[in-house]
């Protein structure tokens, strides 16, 4: 089970932590009871005084940097937890106590064969540090003023550990925790896995922001940092510092002569282009990552968590604002499932249509600028969970994003209207793609794909005999709603089979009546008699039951 001496004592430390907010129920389902030293008692404190969902919060924050990062990777994801505890996770912060600078040291000569003063004019400036990494201001040698962030030492092996840790208690708690709205704890340790290997090599980030700096290239409203690839590794990432603040330091800002209001518009334009245009998009837009110039452009940070949605959703997810907004729920509830993925196969799609539309028209009974996108959001979230339909992992990231940048412009300026300053973008959508030449682009791509099918299909076709030849093709059908008519024919199968038998056992018995074949009572051959009564008797069953049905 658990296979190290060190395992057993973070299992003791989890547990530990567990018993002591309340949730002494998920230790006794571990059954690790045998690794403690200590008894397990039936109730704490602790349980009185928070809700649940503040519980888990508080385990998570005491259990430290690996599971906060996973908690707030399940923010994001309300497919794998209940909607009230992912917005517990968002408000986890991750902060961390330094590493000095000594101990760091080591990164810069492993990628770059030189130490940090080689690099460097004078000392880098701690200005963050979080579970992971931290963030230095320095100075390169050239002169240029540049933010670093490093990995900090034994991360990777930590979270390692950490996730083995994880996947030996997930499967202990593998289908128990229902009660908590948690389905499957491996698939949740599955995906944080997924998640953390990525915000574990900075090469990643590095080609996230490469990508978003050329999408917003020439663009006069956003200062996008640029990297220095000589100073860039998995383990280092070297980029342009922001000269700016947070856009939510207005004290700054308006020193600056800036207008809260205009830089709240801004920073909501910038992110809707992301999403409608670049279908890339920062899918972590809260205020500190979101700074403001001295010359009023705004500039996005931390490039680690970055969301991308096909042009498919990209269409549907339009289709559902714009129908939402015209107030036709049917259609707008057919895009929500076009963007979700729906866990329950019986989904009666006329229930969760009519449902859709009530909370459509609880929001759109009034006027366009008073509806609250984040609280509208949230309540067609939490009635696809009640459904179980969920919206796939990049499609909420980008619900999320917009919820997140409304919520800094309200900050910006209390009258800030999200739904109206998305309104353009959807406008300016349709308008692109029904265009004419909207259309001879569509149509000068269809040769090509021609051509592909062309090309492509005789080798499909190919690969599909072989598998025939090899007998390693298998097809599958499915018929579904088809039980009662095949209920039907099987009954009407089985009435032709007994009318069948009984006019055999007619005509056997007319003959052995004919023959006078023995033994007889008083001159009547009793096989042929005892034929008759059987066919009578098996004739009146079958009117019986046809007239029972009322098909007489």
């Amino acid at each position: 089970m658990f296979d190290t001496l060190r395992q057993i004592e973070r299992t003791r430390e989890i547990a530990a932590v567990l018993i002591k907010n309340g949730f002494h129920d998920v230790v006794k389902m571990m059954g690790v009871e045998k690794y403690l030293e200590f008894s397990i008692p039936s109730r704490a404190r602790e349980e009185l005084k928070l809700s649940r969902s503040e519980r888990i919060r508080k385990t998570v924050e005491e259990l430290g940097p690996t599971y906060i990062k996973m908690a707030q990777v399940l923010s994001m994801r309300p497919d794998l937890i209940p909607l009230e505890l992912a917005d517990e996770f968002s408000k986890l912060q991750d902060r961390a106590p330094s590493v000095p600078i000594e101990k760091i040291r080591f990164r810069f000569v492993e990628a770059f064969g030189k130490d940090i003063d080689e690099i460097f004019e004078g000392e880098p400036e701690l200005i963050a540090s979080a579970s992971l990494g931290q963030v230095y201001r320095a100075q390169l040698k050239s002169g240029e003023s540049v933010a670093v962030k490093v990995l900090k030492p034994g991360t990777a092996e930590m979270v390692r550990s950490d996730i083995q840790i994880m996947y030996r208690i997930a499967a202990l708690l593998e289908n128990k925790l229902t009660v908590y709205g948690i389905d499957s704890p491996t698939k949740i340790v599955e995906e944080f896995e997924k998640t953390i290997k990525k915000e574990l090599d900075y090469h990643v980030e590095a080609l996230n922001l490469k990508r978003f700096r050329k999408n917003f290239e020439g663009d006069a409203r956003i200062f996008v940092p640029g990297l220095y690839d000589d100073f860039c590794s998995d383990t280092v990432l070297t980029m342009e510092f922001v000269e700016g603040a947070k856009v939510t330091d207005m004290e700054t800002t308006q020193a600056w002569g800036l207008d809260s209001k205009e830089i709240a518009k801004t920073g909501f334009d910038l992110l809707c282009e992301q999403i409608f245009v670049h279908r890339f998009f920062h899918a972590d837009p809260h205020p500190g990552n979101i700074f403001a110039l001295r010359d009023g452009r705004v500039a996005f940070v931390d490039f680690g968590m970055m969301g991308s949605i096909s042009e498919r959703d990209r269409k549907d997810f339009v289709d559902m604002i714009y129908y939402i907004t015209k107030e036709e729920e049917e259609k707008a509830a057919l895009c929500v499932l076009k963007l979700a993925k729906v866990a329950d196969e019986n989904l009666d799609t006329d229930a969760f249509a009519k449902d859709m539309g009530d909370i459509i028209r609880l929001y759109f009974y009034g006027s366009l600028k008073d509806i609250d996108i984040k609280k509208l959001f949230e309540d067609i979230i939490s009635l696809m969970n009640r459904y179980r339909v969920y919206f796939r992992e990049n499609n909420y990231l980008l619900t999320k994003a917009l919820i997140t940048i409304e919520g800094v412009g309200k900050i910006l300026d209390p009258d800030f209207n999200a739904a109206e300053a998305i309104k353009p973008f959807i406008v300016r959508f349709y308008k692109e793609n029904l265009s004419f030449s909207s259309f001879l682009s569509k149509a000068g791509e269809m040769p090509k794909e021609l051509g592909d099918f062309l090309v492509q299909f005789p080798r499909d076709m190919k690969a599909i005999v072989e598998m025939m030849k090899r007998g390693k093709l298998q097809m599958e059908f499915r018929h579904v709603g088809l039980e009662k008519m095949e209920e039907s024919i099987e009954k009407s199968a089985n009435r032709l089979s007994i009318a069948i038998i009984i006019a055999a056992i007619l005509i056997g018995s007319s003959l052995l009546l004919l023959a006078k074949t023995p033994p007889m009572v008083l001159g009547i051959p009793v096989l042929g008699l005892a034929g008759f009564v059987a066919a009578l008797f098996m004739g009146g069953l079958l009117i019986h039951s046809i007239y029972k049905r009322g098909r007489l």
